[in-house]
Formats: C-alpha cells, sequence, structure tokens
C-alpha cells in the first residue's frame, strides 16, 4: 500500500519540481529588469541655498558691451533659462513622454493556475493526478480593440505637443512681464535721476527765497513756500526709491535671482525703440492665430480629446484575450462603452468652444493693445511738443520778468511746479508708450524670445522622437 502510494505521487512531486524550475526561469528576465526603489529627498535649504548663490551675468554681445546694461532682450532669455516656476513647467515634459512610451505598450501576458481540479479530487476522495495539476495551468494574452492602440498613442502623442506647447506659451508671458519689469525699473532710475535734478533746483531757490528775506525783500511766507516745495520734492524721493525697489524685485522674481540683485541696465539711447509700420489690427488679428502659443496649446488639447474620442469609439467593440482559451469581455453593462464615448464627445466640444473663445479674446487684447498703443504715442506727442516746451519756456520767462520786477515770488514757485509736473508725466508716458509696445507685440504673439541653448535641446529632442 505505501509503496502504492509513492507511485502515485512521485510523478506529481516531479511535475511540480518542473513547474517551479519554469516559473523561475520565466520570471528570471523580469526581475534582471526590475528597478531598484532609490529615494530622493527634497532639502528645502538646499533649495534656498541654490537660489540664494544664483547670480546675473550679462551675456557678451558682438553690438553690445558688457559696459553698456542688460537689455530687455538678454534679460527675457536669461529668464526663459533661470525662472524656478518655467523650469516647473518644463519638467511636465518628462512626464508626457513618459506617458507616451506606456501608451504604445501591450497589455502583459497572464499566466496562471486553478486548484481546483485538484481539490476536486481530494474532495471525492481520489488522489489528485498530473492531469489535475496540469489542466489547473493557464495563460492569457489581452488583444487590443482595432485602432484602441493607434489612439491611445496618438493621444499620448498630442499630450506631450501640448506639454511642449505650454512651455512655449510660459516662455512667452515671462518673455512679456521681463520687457514690462524692465520697462518700470528703467521708468523708476528716470524719475529718480529727474528728482534729484529738481532737487538742485529747489534747494537753490529755497537759498535764494532765504536770502531775499534776510535782505527784506520777501516775506517769511514766501521763503517758507519755497522751502515747502523743496521737502515736497524729497518726500517724492522717498517713494520714487521705494518704487525702484518694489520693481527691482519683481524684475529678479522674474529672472530667478536674489531680491537683492542690482542688474545694471541699458541706457534709453542704446534700447531699439524703432517704430514698426503700422499694420491694420485685423490683420494682426489673422497673423496672430499661428503665432499665439495659447491658441496652440488649445488646438492641441482638442487634438488629443478628438484621439480619446477615437480611443473610447475602439472600446465598444468587445474585449479578447487568448491563450490557453478564449474569453470575451461583451461589455453588455457598460452599455458598449457609449456613456464613456458620450462624454468624450462632450469634453471635445468643450474644447471647441474653449478655443473659440480665446480667439475672441485674442481679437480684443489685440484691438486693445493697438488702440492704447496709439493713445499713449499721440499722448506723448502732445507732451513733447506742447506741454513740455510751454512750460520751460514759461519758467524762462518769468526769470526775466521777476528781474524786471514784473512777476512774484509766488508766480515762480507756481511755475516751477508746472514745470516739474510736466517732466514727469512726459517720462511717465514715454515709458508707458514703450510697455504698450511690448504688451502689442505679445499680443501680436511675436514678442517671444527663446536662447539658443533651448532651442538646441528642444532640436534634439524632436530628432529622437
Amino acid at each position: 500500500m505505501a509503496r502504492s502510494s509513492i507511485r502515485a505521487h512521485g510523478p506529481t512531486e516531479s511535475l511540480r519540481a518542473k513547474a517551479r524550475l519554469g516559473i523561475a526561469l520565466a520570471l528570471a528576465p523580469a526581475i534582471a529588469g526590475c528597478v531598484s526603489y532609490e529615494p530622493a529627498p527634497v532639502d528645502v535649504s538646499q533649495v534656498l541655498g541654490q537660489l540664494r548663490a544664483r547670480t546675473w551675468e550679462l551675456p557678451l554681445d558682438a553690438d553690445r558691451g558688457a559696459s553698456e546694461g542688460a537689455a530687455p532682450d538678454q534679460l527675457a532669455a536669461f529668464a526663459i533659462t533661470h525662472n524656478p516656476s518655467l523650469q516647473a513647467v518644463r519638467a511636465q515634459i518628462g512626464v508626457a513622454e513618459a506617458l507616451l512610451v506606456e501608451a504604445g505598450l501591450l497589455s502583459d501576458p497572464e499566466f496562471g493556475w486553478d486548484a481546483m481540479n485538484a481539490l476536486a479530487s481530494q474532495l471525492i476522495g481520489d488522489s489528485p493526478s498530473s492531469h489535475d495539476y496540469l489542466s489547473g495551468l493557464g495563460l492569457s494574452i489581452t488583444l487590443p480593440r482595432p485602432g484602441e492602440l493607434d489612439a491611445k498613442k496618438g493621444a499620448a502623442r498630442w499630450q506631450v505637443e501640448e506639454a511642449r506647447i505650454k512651455v512655449v506659451y510660459g516662455e512667452w508671458l515671462l518673455a512679456r512681464d521681463v520687457f514690462i519689469a524692465y520697462e518700470e525699473v528703467r521708468e523708476a532710475l528716470v524719475l529718480l535721476e529727474q528728482n534729484r535734478d529738481l532737487i538742485e533746483v529747489a534747494q537753490s531757490t529755497r537759498d535764494y527765497f532765504d536770502r531775499a528775506q534776510a535782505a527784506g525783500a520777501a516775506t517769511a511766507i514766501q521763503a517758507n513756500l519755497a522751502s515747502g516745495d523743496l521737502l515736497a520734492i524729497q518726500a517724492d524721493r522717498v517713494r520714487l526709491q521705494a518704487r525702484l525697489r518694489d520693481a527691482r524685485h519683481r524684475l529678479n522674481a522674474l529672472l530667478g535671482l536674489p531680491p537683492s540683485t542690482e542688474i545694471p541696465l541699458a541706457s534709453p539711447e542704446d534700447r531699439e525703440t524703432s517704430e514698426k509700420p503700422e499694420i491694420d489690427p485685423e490683420e494682426l488679428v489673422e497673423r496672430s492665430l499661428s503665432l499665439r502659443p495659447d491658441l496652440a496649446a488649445l488646438q492641441a488639447s482638442y487634438e488629443a480629446a478628438e484621439e480619446d474620442v477615437r480611443l473610447e469609439v475602439a472600446r465598444q467593440f468587445p474585449l479578447v484575450s487568448i491563450g490557453t482559451g478564449i474569453w470575451f469581455q461583451p461589455g453588455f453593462f457598460t452599455r458598449f462603452n457609449r456613456p464613456a464615448i458620450d462624454t468624450a464627445i462632450a469634453r471635445r466640444e468643450t474644447l471647441r468652444s474653449e478655443i473659440e473663445a480665446q480667439v475672441h479674446e485674442v481679437r480684443r487684447d489685440i484691438q486693445d493693445a493697438y488702440a492704447s498703443l496709439g493713445e499713449t504715442r499721440r499722448e506723448l506727442a502732445f507732451l513733447e511738443s506742447e506741454l513740455l516746451p510751454n512750460a520751460e519756456e514759461s519758467l524762462r520767462l518769468a526769470g526775466e520778468a521777476f528781474d524786471a520786477g514784473e512777476v512774484t515770488f509766488v508766480e515762480i514757485l507756481t511755475l516751477q511746479r508746472a514745470l516739474v509736473d510736466a517732466r514727469t508725466r512726459t517720462t511717465v508716458a514715454r515709458a508707458e508708450l514703450q510697455r504698450r509696445r511690448w504688451r502689442l507685440l505679445a499680443a501680436e504673439g511675436t514678442l517671444l524670445t527663446r536662447n539658443d541653448d533651448q532651442a538646441h535641446r528642444d532640436d534634439e529632442q524632436e530628432t529622437e522622437r
């Protein structure tokens, strides 16, 4: 009886050993290709140290020496490389590219063993045989539905494209903000310089009134008014210094530099301020449709949604798995994927509406920027040709009339205040005109600065794809 039992179980033990060996050989390549987990903790103190160590270096230019200061295009190129927020957006490309690889993979085969035959033999009092163990082995491979794999890869490709365009969109916004922030720093510097000159003029006026009061030629009220004008201009200097500090902080934040960094800027005469030929705003709108990265990003999202519709349509067919048997998943309970198809179509139509709304917004943006530029240009032309020359001439004539005894001290002070106001308004209008030029170029989609290194990296990645 014992010998019979040994004969009955001997082939079974041998079969089990062979099965274990086969499983081990099958799993060996998978185990060899596994990646071990490596933690990557983030030390915020180290991150802060790296940000503090970042410095500004003016790029050498064949046409502009390093001593001339930084031009806005140089600042924008630096910001595109070093701005932390843009770097975070750029990192999303790697995620999208990894998802593209995943989308092109087939489902892994499934191996299994069902012990029910062996258990059933034991339940009815028989000893499990090799047939019972062999019949429990199973293999299954799930086949993609027709067009399903192509649709998944198509959607993933457009998601990669969307991620890349979002980087371009971020660069576009960043370049616009850097150009405007640059102009705000320049404006604050010019106003501070004018304020210094005005303080010297107000000091000389106050000293003159003080001497006139001592000689009995001016009253105490007149001398006090002259001192009040000087104090008001000195108070403006404190405000302008705070304005310069705030403008520098905003610019440094865009550049990814420490707030206390002071970057020498190009003088106004070194900047490119040539007027572009007048173009009809509707023509600018037409041209912007192929240049604006925000529109391109929405179009990429729409194309990805289009592929999602195709994917869900492909998923309405039964899911088939083959191997040691054939299995069908017909989709009765999911209504043959009809709700998912409707959802994908609705998402696609939502993006179509968003594109229409964005085109409408682009048209408004360009029309507004175009009209604002013309209004500021006309205002500056009036200030430079009429108001400022009039204030300067009035003060000059008042000086001559004062020597002749034809005007009072108070009239001199009033005309001096008018000249201060005219110079300030002219300086502000010049800076505003330049800012509105940048805004119009950005609205057109042409104010997009990318450094050569980043463009080269993008070209290499495109070649690899």
